[in-house]
């Protein structure tokens, strides 16, 4: 597996930094408002372009010598983020003009000697282009007009940054690799160390206690795992210390590094949205994900748990989800087993020819739909990768097959192939004739 490398976007305030990494990042992640400094948690999420996969922070806005509280702690995580970046993308408001504070930025981007790329924002029609040249005198090379509302730039600009990004580190293990992720205090050392069958790391009761990734090697009937116990990744807040901040950068990296993810959660109440976010980004990023419930020694209901967590992340349904006691000790030996199956599925060569097989029974209990009369044939399916699986489906009309024929298929599919924990990729393709 590999650590992705890391892009840092920073500026001054409202300039535009939270839209760009929404488009960069594909959704809106990043809170976006006209107020200035609304941007104060610090956010961090996997981008992909080209097919190159890499991290994003989003930083607060630099406003040296502000009144704000938050001004000083801001600055401090900046200089975080550019200590963790590859490259850095410094956005400027076009509208504005040089601005003293994009000076006081560019100077901190200067310091750090990272590659730079200017990206002047707000260029959202042809005629804002003559505001670009002015920027020249940052002295930060190109300016790289860009309009992070309507997206006009950013393809250009995303080629350039992943062009000098390196490479992503591989490792030399390659055997199974288990990332233990979490909210912070929800047992991920105590279980690390039931796994580990030792004190491997520091336990206490004090939430945050592990500050950076540990790798463990465990060995379960022949199989050999790399445990990678993560530093709690904590819902940003307000409250959120410099090193709090570090470690969440750096945890987000150990997800990637890891084949299966073992996402736990307090058992002791229902999952919240931070630890549905964790679930769902491992799973979008082809993860294989275990559902780890801790601490049942305190009492849970266990049907009422699923059914809570089911119906706030509809994709836990095709994951495993273990009950277990770090402190005691019970229902911790299914977890070793499962995440072996876990990864040997998401790894697996499947048979084309039950694929196939499969697929048609499919087909034949639920005819596909006839949008305008025209009827949908999906002829032959392939798998075309692994790790997870990636099936490629050839249809006559494959822009025609709605959404929830998709999942029926893709549903056909898990159940017959048992696929539970792995994230299943179906493209569908037009057959040329």
């Amino acid at each position: 597996m590999s650590s992705l490398p890391t892009v840092a976007i920073v500026g001054r305030v409202n300039v535009g930094k939270s839209t760009l990494f929404n488009r960069i990042a594909g959704g809106r992640i990043a809170i976006v408002d006209d107020k200035p400094g609304v941007t104060r948690d610090r956010k961090i999420t996997w981008a992909n372009w080209s097919g190159y996969d890499f991290l994003i922070i989003d930083t607060g806005g630099l406003e040296p010598d502000s009144e704000d509280a938050f001004q000083e702690s801001i600055e401090r995580q900046i200089n975080l983020a550019l200590l963790e970046a590859d490259a850095v993308i410094l956005v400027v408001d076009a509208l504005s003009g040089i601005h003293p504070f994009d000076i006081a930025a560019a100077e901190l981007v200067r310091k750090s000697g990272l590659t730079c790329f200017l990206a002047v924002n707000k260029i959202d029609n042809n005629q804002r282009m003559e505001l670009v040249p002015e920027f020249y005198n940052l002295g930060l090379g190109d300016p790289w007009p860009v309009s992070g509302l309507h997206g006009y730039g950013s393809g250009d600009l995303l080629d350039a940054v992943v062009a000098v990004l390196p490479a992503a580190v591989k490792s030399e293990y390659s055997g199974l690799s288990l990332a233990v992720v979490g909210r912070p205090n929800v047992g991920k050392s105590s279980i690390v160390n039931r796994l580990c069958r030792k004190e491997r790391n520091i336990v206490t009761n004090v939430p945050g206690t592990t500050r950076d990734s540990i790798d463990t090697m465990v060995t379960w009937h022949d199989n050999e795992i790399r445990i990678v116990d993560t530093a709690g990744l904590r819902r940003k807040s307000k409250k959120m210390d410099d090193v709090e901040f570090y470690s969440t950068v750096r945890a987000w990296k150990s997800i990637s590094r890891g084949d299966v993810v073992l996402v736990l959660m307090d058992g002791s109440e229902y999952p919240v949205q931070q630890d549905i976010r964790i679930a769902a980004k491992a799973w979008d990023m082809g993860k294989g994900v275990v559902i780890g419930v801790n601490k049942i020694d305190l009492g849970i209901d266990r049907d009422l748990w699923v059914k809570s967590i089911i119906q706030r992340f509809n994709q836990a349904k095709n994951m495993p989800i273990i009950f277990f006691s770090a402190l005691s000790g019970e229902g911790v030996g299914r977890i070793l087993p499962t995440v072996i199956k876990v990864g040997e599925m998401r790894d697996s060569d499947l048979s084309t020819s039950e694929v196939n097989r499969r697929i048609q029974d499919a087909v034949e209990d639920v005819q596909p739909p006839s949008p305008r009369g025209k009827q949908v044939k999906l002829f032959y399916a392939t798998q075309i990768g692994q790790k997870p699986p990636k099936i490629l489906i050839f249809s006559n009309r494959p822009e025609d097959i709605p959404d929830n024929y998709r999942r029926y298929i893709e549903n056909s599919l898990r159940g017959f192939l048992k696929m539970k924990g792995v994230p299943l990729k179906i493209i569908y393709r037009k057959r040329q004739h």
